[in-house]
């Protein structure tokens, strides 16, 4: 008799909890919520009164808290739709949000500190309450930029007049073999200068190696470029369309901000191979080599011959320095400047 009880109390108990991630699946709703509704008896439900319903994270997403670069009021644009007529993105029929609780879907860009640095509302749509729950959907960033990437440096004053020359960048990976046969490679970006608009020109490449030293590069070998502010993201999320490798070289003189999220030397897609990917990030760290520099104006192209590459250090052709994957610790989290959610109207 207590076995059959038992057993009667598990089937029932499995069949809430199935009808529970049902409802949740179906709305949208926490699977606890959607328990505790199941649970209540239908006379006890409370109705919600008409208009706008929205859970917590919606609340919290509307008042602007923990978000970046939202450029309007929400609570103000809700406000202007509380006495409109819509299409349930649900069940397709007639809503008002004067006469019905009524649901509401944002789509949301995720903020990135390198592809998107603000948070914008990119769709909204509106459904019965008794339709589905209030909810965000969070959009990934899908556009990697390509290359080349540009940069601007300050070649000082002439006849009064502030000098800024504009470099594009490109950035080439290179798997080199190590010093010892038997031990692991050597990942080297080459971020490879050439001069935009300008014919090229000798005292160019001395104001970018100028830059280049000022802001840690070394004279001479590879120095530590993480103790100067500098590092690498390196997304290698394999193959697909969708879903191509990019490498963003922060620099230690582009300082973030909450307009432009983190200061790039480079940002950009790069060919990457699963090994390249694998190696940089065994090491935390991959070599990067930055020119040409001195009174050079082209870098040789190796045609594929990667053992090649470290000859243009040897041959002081650029300059070079190790850099730490996603260094320092906060790489990926909101520039400082903007800690606190910001709501403009």
């Amino acid at each position: 008799m207590e076995l059959s009880a038992v057993t009667k109390n598990q089937n029932t108990s499995n069949s809430l909890a199935t009808r529970a991630r049902a409802l949740a699946e179906k709305t949208g709703m926490p699977y606890t919520a959607a328990l505790q509704s199941l649970r209540t008896p239908r006379a006890e439900q409370a109705t919600p009164e008409p208009g706008f319903v929205l859970t917590k994270e919606v609340e919290r997403f509307v008042d602007g808290r923990d978000q970046i670069g939202v450029e309007y009021d929400l609570r103000a644009f809700l406000a202007e739709r509380t006495a409109r007529r819509y299409d349930c993105y649900e069940c397709g029929e007639d809503v008002h949000t004067a006469t019905d609780p009524t649901s509401v879907q944002f789509t949301v860009s995720v903020f990135d500190p390198d592809l998107n640095p603000g948070t914008h509302v990119m769709m909204t749509q509106y459904a019965h309450f008794a339709c589905a729950s209030s909810e965000i959907r969070w959009a990934v960033p899908a556009e990697v930029p390509s290359q080349p990437f540009t940069v601007r440096v300050d070649a000082g004053t002439e006849d009064g007049e502030q000098r800024v020359v504009a470099y594009e960048i490109t950035a080439t990976a290179h798997l080199l073999p190590g010093d010892d046969p038997e031990g692991p490679q050597l990942p080297v970006l080459l971020l490879n200068a050439e001069v935009e608009n300008y014919e090229p020109h000798p005292s160019l490449y001395e104001f970018f190696d100028f830059n280049l030293l000022e802001d840690g590069f070394p004279a001479e070998g590879a120095g530590e470029l993480g103790a100067h502010g500098w590092s690498v993201r390196l997304e290698h999320p394999g193959t697909g369309p969708l879903a191509p490798s990019w490498v963003a070289v922060r620099a230690a003189t582009a300082p973030a901000d909450a307009d432009a999220g983190h200061g790039h030397f480079f940002l950009g897609a790069v060919d990457l191979t699963d090994a390249f990917a694998s190696a940089a990030r065994e090491r935390g760290q991959a070599l990067l080599l930055a020119g040409p520099v001195g009174p050079h104006t082209v870098l040789p192209d190796f045609d594929g011959e990667d053992a090649d590459v470290l000859d243009l250090l040897n041959d002081r052709l650029v300059r070079g320095g190790w850099c730490p994957l996603d260094a320092p610790a906060a790489g990926h989290a909101r520039p400082t400047s903007s800690e606190r959610a910001l709501t403009r109207s």
